[in-house]
């Protein structure tokens, strides 16, 4: 009989062990799959959260003032075409998610009911897009042309269903559609008003013109802002770069934590399932010993048996692993659910995993049947034969 009618017969014969090998593998590979998954979520979701803080790297005309810049007073500016610039160069991968901004104090906006007040214009350009780097979700903050959205203590003096309306410079006055009214407990952008960028330049007669570009620092080999600073300054030497490093710090944080999380956990799942796994082999080769001493009295050499045991082992672990795969993701989807806001609908089976599933635990519980099956091959055919 050849070794895989072997293998099959022996599968269905020992029902229940093999079972119970298959459910080590679907645990050790759907906890595997949950929590890696469940980590790339938490990712999204800090992003997200951090999202509403704003972006954590500030791009400005270098010689800024660092208390006229943080306190939102007017700074100095530089063409808006920069961002195109830093988009397009091959070298400049330390930054992402560039959004041009011209932010401006309106020192005499009236509301209403004819009273003055400062405000803060901000004008947000749409996130520039770096071709040369992989395509990733849009961060920066979203206004359509046309409109803008207010904060909440602007909100408060203006009608419903009427219009944001400021005067230019030139004493000409311009109208917008509300489009939204945020909440409360945005610090100075609650005295804020949102533009899309060119309705701004437009209304200030600043066209072409913004002051500071936010990004998001990624986390680099020679340290975050040191590579960001490095990497603006060679394309252009009149630029700084500042971080806000309670925001970047909160989403590596974060990224860490689950990281760590899923490294202990992980390999540990893993280790305890190979450990029963091994176990169970040798114990369903002690099992066997009559069996297996009769395969070799007919012939069938070490390596029928070793190939016998591990293919059956390479089985069990392809089947646990596409089970596995499914499995978690559908554990990380639903639980998922409960635990991120944000990024809940949008948790998918990664599929880039279940490749690694069905290489990684065939292999694994492969190498946890090895010593079962070269105690298999040292078992005497006639010792095993002769006894009752």
């Amino acid at each position: 009989m050849i070794p895989l009618k072997l293998v099959i017969k022996e599968l269905i014969y020992r029902k229940v062990s093999s079972l119970v090998i298959l459910f080590t593998v679907v645990v050790a590979s759907s906890v595997s799959v949950a929590i890696y998954t469940l980590s790339k979520a938490s990712e999204n979701e800090t992003r997200k959260i951090m999202r509403e803080q704003g972006l954590n790297l500030y791009i400005f005309p270098i010689g800024t003032n660092l208390i006229d810049f943080y306190s939102i007073n007017n700074t100095g500016t530089f063409p808006e075409s920069y961002i195109d610039s830093l988009a397009e160069s091959k070298t400049f991968d330390a930054v992402r998610h560039l959004t041009g901004i011209l932010q401006i104090k309106y020192p005499d906006w009236k509301d209403a009911n004819g009273s003055t007040h400062q405000i803060v214009l901000v004008g947000y350009k749409d996130e520039a897009t770096q071709k040369y780097l992989p395509e990733q979700e849009v961060m920066g903050f979203d206004v359509k042309k046309g409109t803008v959205q207010v904060g909440a203590l602007i909100a408060k003096n203006l009608e419903n269903d009427k219009p944001f309306i400021i005067e230019g410079p030139d004493g000409k006055q311009y109208s917008f559609v509300i489009d939204k009214r945020l909440e409360e407990g945005r610090g100075m952008m609650d005295m804020g008003v949102s533009f899309y960028l060119d309705d701004l330049q437009e209304v200030l007669g600043m066209d072409g013109k913004i002051n500071k570009i936010e990004a998001l620092g990624c986390v680099c080999h020679d340290g975050r802002i040191k590579n960001a600073r490095s990497q603006v300054q060679n394309i252009f030497s009149d630029l700084e770069v500042t971080e806000i490093s309670s925001i970047a710090d909160a989403r590596e944080n974060q990224r860490e934590m689950m990281n760590k999380y899923g490294a202990f956990i992980i390999p540990f799942v893993i280790i305890s399932c190979l450990l029963i796994t091994g176990l169970l082999f040798h114990q369903n080769v002690n099992v066997r010993k009559r069996e297996i001493g009769l395969l070799k009295a007919m012939g069938k050499g070490p390596f029928s048996i070793v190939f016998i045991i591990l293919f059956k082992a390479f089985l069990i672990g392809l089947a646990g692993g596409i089970i596995g795969f499914f499995l978690g993701s559908w554990i990380a989807e639903y639980f998922g659910k409960e635990i991120f806001r944000f990024t809940a609908l949008s948790i998918k089976p990664i599929w880039s995993v279940f490749y690694y599933t069905i290489v990684i635990f065939p292999l694994l519980w492969m190498l946890s049947s090895w010593i079962p099956a070269l105690i298999a091959t040292r078992i005497d055919a006639a010792k095993t034969l002769s006894e009752e």
